[in-house]
Parts: C-alpha cells; sequence; structure tokens
C-alpha cells in the first residue's frame, strides 16, 4: 500500500481518473486531500462525503499513518528547542528534527536522509557517512508528528504556538542529494489543501550539489540557503569536499543567474564562522565581491561545537566585525545564535547512528 502522506495531491488525482474516469477524479482527490489534512493527520477521519466504492477503495490503497516514530525527547532548558529522536520503521534507523521556538514563529528542522555523504569537517552529522535517504513520506511525517505531539503535550513551551509555521530542511543530510523526494515533499507542504505552508516560510539549504540545484530552483517556489562558509575555493574544498566536485563559483554564477533572470529575487547565504580560520577582514571582503548580483542575505553562524570537531567557534566580537564589515559594504547580515546547544540541537549536531529493531 502506499502512504497517503507522500503522495501528491496531482498524483492522486492521476491514481482516481484510472480506477473511476475523469470527471470527478480532481473533486475527489480535493475532497480526501481537504478531510484528511484538515481533521488532524493521524486521527479519525470522516469520508462520508465520498461514494462508498471511492472510499473503500481509498482505504484500501492508502495507509493513514506514517511510516516513524517519536522515540526519544530532549527540551533545552535555556531557550524551549525541543529535539526529536524519530524512528524509522521500516528498518530502525534513526533521524532527529527540532522544534525551533522564536519571536512570533515555531521552526520545525527536518532530516532527508540518515547521516551524510558529504563529510563537511565541521559538523557533527558528516561524520556518519550516509546510510539512506528518506522517502517524501519519511520527511513529510516529521512535520505530522510534530504537530500531534504537540497538540498531545500541552505544557511544553513549543505547544503555546498556534502551529508550526515554518520548515527549514538543515537536518540530517543533504537535500539535494535526496531531489526527487524533497521536491515532492516540498509539494505537499505548499499545497494550500494539505500541510498549506508559504512557500516562502519553506527553506531548502544545501552545499551547492549540481544540477540539482537547477531543479530545485526551476521546480519550485521554496526559498533556497546556499552553506557557502568560505569565499576562497581551495580553502572551502579542504572543509567542504563537495567543492571539489561542485566549484563554489559555479554554484553561485547558477543563483545570480536565477537572480538576474528575475526567477528568484534573493538567496540565504548560510556562512559558519571558524576560528582562525575563515573569519578574517579578508574572508569578508571576498565574500562580498563573490556574491555581488546574488541578491544575497547572509546568515553568520559562529561554529556550534561539538565533541571531535576538529576546528573552534570565535569570539563573538570577532563574529560582530564581520559583519559589520558586509554591512558596511551594502550586504544584508544577519548573526543567528543557534538555538538548543545545550541538547545538540543546533546546525551542526545533529547526529543518530544507533539502530533498533
Amino acid at each position: 500500500m502506499n502512504s497517503f502522506f507522500g503522495t501528491e495531491r496531482k498524483e492522486l488525482e492521476g491514481k482516481i481518473a484510472e480506477i473511476f474516469g475523469v470527471p470527478k477524479a480532481k473533486l475527489r482527490a480535493e475532497t480526501l486531500f481537504r478531510k484528511v489534512y484538515k481533521q488532524n493527520p493521524l486521527e479519525d477521519y470522516d469520508f462520508s462525503e465520498l461514494s462508498q466504492d471511492v472510499s473503500a477503495w481509498f482505504k484500501n490503497n492508502y495507509l493513514l499513518s506514517v511510516p516513524l516514530e517519536i522515540s526519544e525527547i530532549q527540551t533545552s532548558t535555556h531557550d524551549g528547542s525541543v529535539k526529536f529522536a524519530i524512528r524509522l520503521k521500516s528498518d530502525g534507523k534513526w533521524v532527529e528534527s527540532v522544534l525551533i521556538p522564536e519571536r512570533g514563529r515555531l521552526t520545525q528542522c527536518i532530516s532527508t536522509q540518515v547521516g551524510c555523504a558529504q563529510a563537511c569537517r565541521f559538523c557533527q552529522t558528516g561524520r556518519m557517512g550516509l546510510m539512506r535517504s528518506l522517502t517524501s513520506e519519511e520527511i513529510v511525517g516529521q512535520v505530522i508528528l510534530a504537530e500531534k505531539w504537540r497538540r498531545e503535550n500541552p505544557d511544553y513551551h513549543v505547544a503555546s504556538y498556534q502551529r508550526i509555521s515554518n520548515i527549514v530542511y538543515m537536518g540530517m543530510g543533504e537535500p539535494l542529494d535526496n531531489i526527487d523526494n524533497v521536491i515532492k515533499s516540498t509539494q505537499i507542504f505548499c499545497d494550500n489543501l494539505g500541510l498549506n505552508f508559504s512557500p516562502n516560510k519553506v527553506t531548502v539549504s544545501t552545499v551547492g550539489l549540481m544540477p540539482a540545484l537547477d531543479r530545485i530552483l526551476n521546480e519550485t517556489k521554496v526559498a533556497v540557503a546556499l552553506s557557502l562558509h568560505s569565499p576562497f575555493e581551495e580553502e572551502r574544498s579542504k572543509v567542504m569536499p563537495v567543492n571539489l566536485r561542485h566549484p563554489l563559483t559555479h554554484v553561485v554564477e547558477t543563483l545570480r543567474k536565477h537572480a538576474l533572470s528575475g526567477t528568484r529575487s534573493s538567496f540565504m547565504i548560510q556562512y559558519t564562522l571558524l576560528r582562525g580560520i575563515n573569519d578574517s577582514e579578508q574572508h569578508a571582503q571576498a565574500l562580498v565581491s563573490l556574491l555581488q548580483g546574488v541578491g544575497a542575505k547572509i546568515n553568520l553562524i559562529p561554529l556550534n561545537e561539538h565533541e571531535g570537531a576538529a576546528f573552534r567557534r570565535p569570539d563573538l566580537g570577532r563574529v560582530y566585525q564581520f559583519q559589520q564589515i558586509l554591512k558596511n559594504s551594502g550586504m544584508v547580515a544577519t548573526v543567528r545564535l543557534s538555538k538548543g546547544r545545550d541538547i545538540q540541537a543546533a546546525c551542526g549536531q545533529l547526529i543518530k547512528n544507533k539502530v533498533k529493531s
């Protein structure tokens, strides 16, 4: 059986048309999406609007459960972030996902792979290697499970928000290394009859895999964030091996092409600051030159240190000096002091290598 939560509405409409004919296929698919997603997924469903044959066919062909479960929960005493260890039912592998409360919004950081193949030297997830990619229903299911958990646990700070308002594909894995399932999951998230996220509230982060970068830009309207971390090719290659296969200049030129064509107005650039490595004035000035014409909003992230890290976090004074150089050159630059650091839930700290039966 197929998982409903890994199915796009157009895909469901096509299946219905094959079985019951075209005339009412669109309406029936819309009804099913509205009924499932608007009645709190994973709870009781009322399909009385549908004919008995359509309802029976749907129940016999689509699973209305998600193929994962929350197994462990950690809560930050500093900022109220909640980290979930999520077990994948098919093989017992684990991923992690984080709810991040912020002023005016609740963001969920989701994973796309068990581990990661990119081996960025400052990222703990990269030390795992890649075990496998997640299916579209395993990606979507992380948000459905988190919302269900929030409703059932009103004593937690994250339950005070109306809903999860933002999704960032910044958890375990490289999203563009799982491009088909990532694109499919963004379509499900942004379906107005489904989970109904605005595309600009969904951000896909990438180290810059080509040609998948072009696909995410051409086939979706979600926001895209590039993990850059150094404006110099040789230096970036040392901390991010992917740069040897997909050079920074080629990746940035792809962003610039889309910015100049008008298909995208701006991009987020993520820049993790490593003490004595990429935090100098020379780096800041080179970053300004590199990103001319891209429409970049630069997110500066002081390294979130973890056990075995080869680098150190710079002093905040150095971080704000770096930011000021960018701002003085006309760039939009913010400093992100990551939440959830006390529970190893911040950027670059996610790692889960357990396997349970």
